[in-house]
């Protein structure tokens, strides 16, 4: 977005890259392309794992492309499919946890880091539970930090993080 004021034509043709990039990979782990938001773009998935693995293909595969500041989250939930888009507050706790990731980086939500706890392949570290606006549950936030990828900076998010509070009971399964 800020390269659009600066340059409009490289922040298309950056975008123009983005699409090349992302369409491949997009394809490949069986995703769907529901809408473009500006300098972003709304996928579902079948699966969690297949959201995941794609987004870190498509962060190793931009890495090297000068200005190209991509971040990418990642929610599990209900939506509501209304033509060849989707709708639902799911959606909107995406886009809120886009924010959360460093430039290069991938946040998830709670719920998908609980489901991809189990596989070795990924490492994640937490980073708290923002209050995100417009979204009245509480959402925990992780950043994927396998395959090289950056951690988030907790100084750099804008959203208010809350500590997160453990019961007896949590202290002794961790």
């Amino acid at each position: 977005t800020a390269l659009s004021g600066k340059d409009e034509q490289k922040a298309l043709a950056l975008l123009d890259t983005l699409q090349s990039i992302t369409t491949e990979s997009i394809n490949e782990y069986r995703g769907t392309l529901h809408k473009e938001l500006g300098d972003g773009f709304l996928y579902s998935f079948s699966t969690v794992t297949d959201s995941v693995r794609c987004g870190i293909k498509i962060q190793k595969l931009a890495k090297d492309i000068e200005e190209f500041n991509l971040r990418i989250g990642i929610h599990e939930g209900e939506i509501t499919v209304k033509g060849s888009d989707i709708l639902g507050d799911d959606v909107n706790i995406t886009s809120r946890i886009v924010g959360s990731s460093p430039i290069g980086g991938i946040s998830i939500s709670g719920k998908v880091q609980q489901n991809i706890s189990s596989l070795t392949e990924f490492k994640t570290s937490y980073i708290g539970t923002p209050q995100f606006k417009g979204v009245s549950k509480k959402v925990e936030v992780h950043c994927i930090t396998s395959d090289g990828l950056p951690k988030t900076k907790v100084s750099k998010i804008s959203s208010k993080l809350e500590k997160k509070e453990f019961s007896f009971v949590k202290k002794i399964l961790f």
